[in-house]
Parts: structure tokens; sequence; C-alpha cells
């Protein structure tokens, strides 16, 4: 008996003593300011640096809502957040300092534990049915090209001049870079990506549409992507690599932007997307306050 009680006292405190660790960690420094987008123009959204990065040591994030955030920090697509949309805070931007070591497992837990601390966030998870989608290959075949070695480095288009005016082609769609990145002008958007998987595609497609979508390609390897369409109400914008996210801005779009998203990943990409339904896990935010603590 006595030695049963041992087990559990060391169980007990082997848990507690995770816990008590995974609590703990926070970064150094966390500046957090409120950062309006201006009327009309371009504005980056996402965020930069950190483990892995060529700036581990520092993140920098500019013009993120809560809801990016918590997002980002609890490894979500814009579909499986319930309690909290784009409009419910301020827009944000973010200086961190990263203590040395730190790890990018480290990083999601200190993201978890700011919000939890400078918002007042609290969470908790359920599964629910919803609308979804499967990609697979439509007829024709594939219109992709598998990428030639190692991806270019994300970049964000600029004016010749520097800045961050977008320029535009001779159909009103926004010049990119090589690399991967993404924008939207006057409603026409583009994404481009280089030594993308098909499950890195169909995850892409979801955080646009704003609903599961499944690789049902059976393709392997890695491609490279570049797709253009009508994004509707979305404000243009930019966003470089995996930092935007996708996330539509509310917004005014003219007619006749060109095709909408699932005819132009049919025309573009020779893939379509097919409705089905999913069990997805959610997380629901329970509370949050609008404006963060002071720094």
């Amino acid at each position: 008996m006595r030695r049963t009680a041992s087990l559990l006292l060391l169980v007990f405190t082997a848990c507690a003593a995770r816990a008590q660790s995974s609590d703990a960690l926070a970064f150094e420094v966390a500046s957090i300011r409120a950062s309006p987008l201006a009327a009309g123009g371009p504005a980056r959204i996402g965020c930069s640096g950190g483990p892995g990065s060529s700036d581990p040591g520092r993140i920098t994030c500019s013009h993120m809502n809560l809801a990016f955030l918590v997002n980002m920090a609890f490894g979500l697509q814009r579909f499986q957040l319930s309690g909290l949309t784009n409009a419910d805070t301020e827009m944000f931007e973010l200086a961190i300092k990263v203590p040395d070591g730190a790890t990018k497992d480290n990083v999601k837990l200190m993201w978890q534990n700011l919000l939890a601390e400078r918002f007042k966030l609290t969470t908790h998870r359920e599964t629910r049915e919803m609308e979804s989608w499967v990609m697979v290959l439509a007829k024709g075949g594939l219109k992709v090209k598998e990428a030639d070695g190692e991806p270019a480095l994300s970049a964000a288009a600029t004016s010749p001049g520097g800045g961050n005016k977008l320029q535009v082609d001779s159909e009103g769609y926004p010049k990119l870079p090589a690399g991967s990145s993404m924008a939207i002008i006057n409603g026409k958007a583009r994404w481009r990506a280089s030594g993308r998987t098909m499950e890195q595609l169909a995850s892409t497609l979801g955080a646009q549409l704003g609903q599961p979508v499944a690789d049902g390609t059976g393709v392997k390897g890695k491609y490279d992507f570049a797709l253009s369409w009508d994004a509707g109400g979305q404000r243009a914008g930019l966003g470089a690599g995996a930092a935007a996210g996708g996330a539509p801005l509310a917004g005014i779009s003219p007619p006749d932007n060109g095709p909408d998203l699932f005819r132009a990943v049919q025309d573009q990409l020779g893939l379509k997307l097919e409705r089905k339904k999913e069990s997805v896990e959610m997380l629901v935010v329970d509370h949050f306050e609008r404006i963060p603590t002071e720094n």
C-alpha cells in the first residue's frame, strides 16, 4: 500500500511539474500596440521571425487581430475557431523577444500563455460536423509543374521605387515575386507558392474558403503553384509566405474580377473540389478581453 501511494505521488508530481513548466513558458518581452489599417492601399498582415527563421530571437507581427493570433497560437484553420471573429477586436502590432534556445513547440505554448495573460483568453475544445471539401484531380489531369530544387524564400511584392505599393499586370492581378506570397487588390487575388505539397495546397484552400479541405488526389511530391481568382469582398492586402494565412478582410470589390476560387482551381491547377461532411475539432472561446493589458 505504501509503495502504491509512493508511485501515485511520483506520477502526480511529474504531471504537476510538466503543467507548471508549460504554464511558466513565456516570452522575455512582448509589446502589443494598436495598429489600425489605413484607409485604402495594401497592408501586410502576419508574423515573421522566431525559431527556424533567420531571426530566431525575435518575432514581429503586423495588423494581427485576436482571432489571427489565436489561430496561430493553437495551429488552427479559420473554420476551427468559434466564439471569436475578425471583427471582435482591434488589430495589433507585436514586438516579441524569444528566449535563447526556445523551440517551435515552446513558442507555441508561449503564444497561448501570452493570450491568456494579456487578453484573458479562456477556451475549450469540442467536435462539430460541418460542410467540407475534398480536393481531387479534374478531368484532363494536373496542370502544375513539379518543384525543381529547394523552394525560393518568401518575399514581399514592392514597387520599383521601394515601399509596399503593389504593382498589377495587364489583367489587374497583383505581380508577385518568386517564392511564396499572396496579395489581393481591388478584389483580385493572386497566390504563388513554390515547393508545396498537395496537403499544403488543400490547407491553403481551406483557409480561403473558411471550410475544411482534404487532399484526395493521391499525388505525392512538391509542386510550384500560381493561382489567380476573384476574392469577392476581400480588401487589398499582402501576406508573405504563410504569415497572412489567406485571411480575408472586409471591403468592396468591383464586378467581373475573373473566375471564383473553384473555377480557378480547376482551370489553372487541374484540380476540383467536391463537397462532403466531416467532423472537425473546434476551439471554442469562452471569454476574452477586447483590449490587452498594458505592456
